[in-house]
């Protein structure tokens, strides 16, 4: 894995007059993320290190902000936005309906996920029709849970077996499910089953299922609207200036780089992500 951080990006005045006045008196980003979900956000030796920090590390400061971190599980962060203990959350977001309720949201990146299976095993999935009868796990309110959602009623219109889904609040669990063969697959973003096999781990990734844009999650209040278009506005420029495709490319998630960030509002037609 990288050491490390990128250089230092230096706050663009355009930019930071978009921060809310409460944030920029402040002067710090509070920020909610996943935890043990390599390559995304991670700790090693009491940092919190991949993608996911280094990015909105370089959103904040060119917002001329300090980044304050917080990890945790998946489905504690839009829970930590709505109970107003952080200003943005960022994870695999796929801007669906029952998040755009909640929160608002601004697309920095593109993902689809995949299978991951134990080296060696005879079932290779390769979409999401081919779940029937098997063990799954997948990441509490992540993608995979709608599609799981739809592999059941997919298999039961076929006339086949349901999957067993068992849903865990880290990757880490998943995988442990998979490693100890109580799962047949773990169902998850792409780059985390080729992170495993690039850490030596004996899993294997395989299949697609769905994709589309991942979004970074902002907290519904009087200063959302301003903070969103700062947001989308420093996506813009680390994507111009090129420290955008750097971060992503030392992780590894440069395949899922966009470059149109667009920000989501309650009501707006949203993606669709077909599974």
């Amino acid at each position: 894995m990288p050491a490390g951080q990128v250089s230092r990006v230096e706050p663009v005045a355009e930019i930071a007059e978009l921060v809310p006045d409460t944030i920029r008196k402040r002067g710090v980003l509070r920020v909610a993320t996943m935890t043990k979900y390599q390559p995304f956000a991670f700790v090693v030796d009491g940092k919190n290190v991949g993608m996911i920090p280094e990015m909105v590390t370089a959103v904040a400061q060119t917002m001329g902000l300090k980044a304050d971190i917080h990890g945790m599980d998946f489905p504690s962060i839009l829970l930590g936005l709505q109970a107003q203990k952080y200003d943005i959350g960022m994870g695999e977001f796929f801007v669906r309906k029952d998040r755009v309720d909640v929160a608002d949201f601004v697309t920095e990146w593109s993902n689809f996920d995949a299978f991951v299976v134990n080296k060696g095993s005879k079932y290779l999935p390769e979409s999401i029709a081919d779940v029937c009868g098997h063990k799954i796990a997948i990441l509490a309110g992540s993608s995979g849970v709608p599609a799981m959602e739809t592999g059941k009623e997919r298999c039961a219109q076929a006339g086949k077996a349901a999957p067993q889904v068992s849903v865990f609040p880290q990757m880490a669990d998943a995988v442990l499910a998979l490693s100890s063969n109580r799962a047949d697959a773990v169902l998850t973003g792409r780059e985390v089953g080729l992170t495993l096999v690039a850490s030596g781990q004996p899993f294997v990734p395989t299949g697609r299922v769905g994709g589309g844009p991942c979004a970074t999650a902002v907290a519904r209040n009087a200063d959302s609207a301003k903070l969103a278009q700062a947001i989308q506005a420093a996506y813009v420029y680390l994507i111009k200036s090129g420290k955008y495709e750097e971060i992503h490319k030392r992780w590894g998630t440069d395949y899922g780089a966009i470059n149109n960030p667009t920000i989501y509002r309650q009501g707006d037609a949203l993606p669709d992500y077909k599974i």
